[in-house]
């Protein structure tokens, strides 16, 4: 079986896609993931084939300007950033559409896979009959984004003869229920695995041993696009935290942890690292909302301290409060000593660590990739029938 994913250029939407493909391959599938040129390094790194063949793009291109290169201001009413962020989506697909009509007539896949922003694959499987399916990102997925890049991509979508742009036959729901939101769509059920990235696992996290650690981290694209206090930010907590008894890691990259530089005692920085290999070795994590990041972190059985900036951020942190695993500070409330104030309380209540651990222990009971890799097998000699996600494992 000839399998096509496709993704934009971001972590937090490729990296959950990585245990399936992994699966697919271990069973003689033949893998092939697409995304912005400038993203197959990271493809590559996780073990896969990247095709390469579409452009590179800069997140802040899509997002930040118009077709046409003109700068965009992102709107303040959360309800006009959703069309917003749609628009820029539906830019980043009329960017890589030609390259992904390409490459599926070269590749020929039997199905492809891709992530719920990612639209140039959806419409490419739909033009040549092929049938596609969604993977999800873990928490959530943004649909009302979809409405929006239908309008950006009303020319495209007329070229190719579609109305719309095309549901999926199917559906990879990675998302534990405890964690799952009342609209939630039903798909079929995987267990969530942490990928986080290749790196090399530090000493300090293979043996962990003294006082507890926390960990601080704002994934890759808070600290060039989002917060504009950031270094500020991260100083002053890494400086107050020590004094509830607890050693600090600076998970952000070299460049950034310079910046805030230079680090008090109890301060380590530990660049862009791999959270699945750091974070049984951390009592708690400071983070951003990211969905890989906050996932990561519940399934670790660890409690967080969320500090949303995006429109995922929020619903992220919203799940994860509601489960008992986390505590959260809004923007407009955020600053060090509030942050080491809900830091005392995670640490001291272990009922956010309990919750967590039950939220892990929930993700274990689903079925593995594997299965899953099993199961879309079958999906496919059945001719990509939607049936499929009612049937029992092969």
């Amino acid at each position: 079986m000839r399998v096509l994913m496709t993704t934009s250029a971001l972590e937090g939407h490729f990296f959950p896609m990585v245990p399936l493909a992994w699966a697919l391959r271990a069973q003689g599938h033949d893998v092939l993931v697409s995304a912005p040129a400038n993203f197959s390094d990271r493809i590559t790194s996780a073990g896969l084939h990247a095709a390469g063949g579409v452009p590179a793009i800069a997140f802040d291109r899509f997002m930040l300007h118009d077709r046409e290169g003109r700068r965009l201001r992102p709107p303040r009413d959360p309800r006009d950033r959703e069309e917003f962020g749609g628009r820029a989506w539906g830019r980043l697909a009329a960017h890589s559409l030609e390259a992904t009509l390409g490459l599926v007539d070269s590749f020929r896949p039997d199905l492809l896979i891709c992530e719920p922003n990612e639209f140039a694959g959806p419409m490419a499987a739909a033009s040549r009959g092929i049938p596609w399916v969604e993977h999800g990102w873990g928490i959530m997925t943004m649909p009302v984004f979809k409405l929006a890049a239908v309008t950006e991509l009303a020319g495209e979508l007329d070229a190719l003869g579609l109305a719309e742009i095309p549901g999926p036959a199917l559906r990879i729901d990675n998302c534990p229920g405890a964690l799952r939101g009342d609209a939630a769509g039903a798909g079929l059920p995987m267990r969530y695995v942490p990928y986080n990235g290749s790196g090399v696992a530090p000493d300090w996290a293979l043996c962990p041993e003294g006082r507890p650690k926390v960990l601080v981290t704002m994934g890759s694209l808070l600290p060039r696009f989002g917060l504009v206090d950031f270094v500020s930010l991260l100083r002053e907590t890494a400086e107050a935290l020590p004094k509830l008894g607890v050693d600090v890691v600076v998970g952000v990259a070299d460049r950034i942890a310079a910046d805030a530089g230079p680090w008090p005692p109890g301060v380590r920085t530990a660049g862009w690292l791999p959270l699945n290999a750091v974070l049984p070795a951390c009592g708690l994590v400071v983070h951003h909302g990211g969905a890989g990041t906050t996932m990561a972190t519940v399934l670790a059985g660890r409690p967080q301290l969320v500090l949303p900036r995006g429109l995922d951020h929020f619903t992220n942190a919203e799940r994860v409060i509601r489960a008992g695993a986390a505590l959260s500070v809004p923007p407009e409330q955020l600053d060090a000593g509030t942050v080491v104030d809900h830091c005392a309380r995670l640490l001291e209540e272990p009922g956010f660590a309990e919750r967590a651990a039950e939220v892990a222990a929930e993700n274990l009971t689903r079925p593995t990739p594997a299965d899953v890799a099993r199961h879309v097998e079958l999906f496919v000699e059945d001719g990509g029938c939607p049936g499929i996600g009612t049937r029992g494992q092969r």
